[in-house]
């Protein structure tokens, strides 16, 4: 009878040392996920502002940031009143507390530049210009 008895408890410390460990397994995965989640909303979030960005209208609503910044990059002319716009753009979608980066690329040289510069950030994919330009944003963390 007592080894009976010794057989059971020793099963139900073994069944209790199983869901001892498989509550911490679950538990370290599920936080090992939601860091995964949250660094993929924040992309996502990135790539959609700098996608808004380029899809403002701007003179009247007869050309979208994407094409000012285009003009600027094929012919060279006029820049300083399309980083006014940019500027102005982003000031008006990011909140104060919020540092970010924006720098078109005509090739690959910095044309302009706004913004501070990141030591950790979520980029953005690249929005790509048509005539070889390039237009990067980083949000910083």
């Amino acid at each position: 009878m007592k080894r009976g008895q010794a057989e059971i408890i020793g099963l139900v410390i073994v069944v209790l040392l199983l869901v001892f460990a498989l509550i911490f397994f679950v538990k370290i995965k599920g936080f090992e996920d939601d860091n995964e989640s949250r660094l993929i909303r924040s992309n996502l979030r990135a790539n959609s502002a700098l996608n808004a960005l380029m899809k403002v209208h701007i003179e009247n609503d007869k050309k979208q940031m994407k094409d000012l910044v285009d003009d600027c990059i094929t012919a060279s002319k006029d820049c300083d009143s399309v980083e006014r716009k940019l500027r102005e753009a982003l000031l008006y979608a990011f909140e104060d507390n919020i540092n970010y980066n924006l720098t078109v690329y005509r090739g690959d040289v910095a044309d302009i530049s706004l913004g501070r510069t990141c030591k950790s950030s979520i980029n953005a994919s690249p929005f790509i210009i048509r005539s070889n330009g390039k237009v990067e944003l980083k949000i910083c963390t």
